[in-house]
């Protein structure tokens, strides 16, 4: 038994030195700094061009607020809108905020019907240099890393016949804001 305990301490006093000095072992370490370079981000602006856009309702010019749409009618807006995309790997999508048409009087149900029924069957179309896609959304991508061009944006804006029970009666009397229509400029994930 003695043997047996002597062999122990023996044991442990060995574990307890290597265990103590495992912190005394060098380790070798180098670093080495190469010649870097600088680099830029691009950028995507979509912007008004300044010239004013036309109303037509089913293919007449009109006066936007002196027009009153009923069902079967097709509203287009189109305007000449500036955008700007730098990037080597950028897409973007043009699209049309869902704010672009609200109804006139939050609280009215007639106006929250026809804001309904004309936001739901709004579209957006838009041709340029750079500019490709069928809709809803389109592609803005650059060549060469840039796009800096004119594009004419369409908004259609369909009022439909009713087709259900209730049908576009909800919203006679109504009224939307068309004032906002609001394109926007957003970078596609890849």
């Amino acid at each position: 038994m003695k043997k047996f305990v002597k062999a122990s301490i023996a044991t442990a006093a060995g574990v307890t030195l290597l265990l103590g000095g495992a912190g005394t072992f060098a380790s070798w370490n180098a670093s080495a700094t190469s010649q870097g370079a600088t680099i830029a981000a691009g950028n995507m602006v979509v912007e008004d061009s300044g010239t004013a856009g036309t109303w037509t309702a089913n293919g007449q010019s009109i006066a936007l607020s002196d027009y009153r749409i009923a069902p079967g009618d097709t509203l287009t807006y189109t305007k000449t809108m500036s955008i700007s995309a730098e990037g080597d790997s950028i897409e973007a999508t043009l699209g049309l905020t869902g704010g672009s048409i609200v109804a006139a009087d939050v609280t009215d149900a007639d106006d929250q019907a026809l804001a309904g029924y004309l936001l739901s069957n709004a579209t957006l179309a838009a041709s340029g240099t750079g500019i490709s896609g069928t809709g809803p959304t389109f592609t803005v991508a650059p060549g060469n890393g840039v796009v800096d061009e004119d594009v004419t944006v369409t908004v259609t804006i369909a009022f439909p016949y009713g087709d259900t029970v209730g049908g576009n009666n909800n919203a006679m009397n109504g009224a939307v804001s068309l004032s906002d229509l609001t394109v926007t400029l957003t970078q596609a994930t890849a």
